[in-house]
């Protein structure tokens, strides 16, 4: 039985990884996933939250995800994601700084305001904060 599969994440900008893994643990819209080596097929829509994977030497990694699609396959698995950030790319004051703006929105909301763009850009800040390990309040 195979130990390893192949994992690919993609963005419109780059190709963030093509890697040998152990695992990996997929922030879905519907939920949480994990997949492993030989796991059944299945394809799903990516939500807002922290991806991780273990490499071949043992080793985590973490990543700020938004949208997309992942396909998993018994021996590999594909991302294509609106955006992945690792943790040195993010700013903390400005996503400190998106978090607040987001929280007034959906606070005090306002005959132009998109509740749903603000719910996202909310998890987006969420997520990113959670990642580089800043308190969220």
């Amino acid at each position: 039985m195979a130990e390893t599969m192949h994992f690919s994440l993609v963005t419109p900008e780059r190709s963030v990884f093509e890697i040998e893994v152990k695992e990996v643990t997929i922030p879905a819209y519907e939920g949480e996933m994990q997949a492993l080596p030989m796991h059944t097929p299945y394809f799903a829509k990516l939500g807002i939250g922290i991806l991780s994977f273990t490499d071949i030497t043992g080793d985590n990694k973490k990543l700020a995800v938004t949208g997309g699609f992942v396909e998993v396959l018994p021996d590999k698995v594909t991302m294509l994601c609106r955006t992945a950030e690792l943790p040195e790319e993010i700013d903390a004051e400005r996503a400190m700084a998106a978090l607040k703006r987001a929280k007034e929105r959906l606070e005090h909301p306002d005959e132009n305001t998109d509740i749903e763009r603000a719910r996202a850009a909310l998890m987006r800040a969420m997520a990113r904060l959670k990642l580089i390990g800043k308190e969220v309040s």
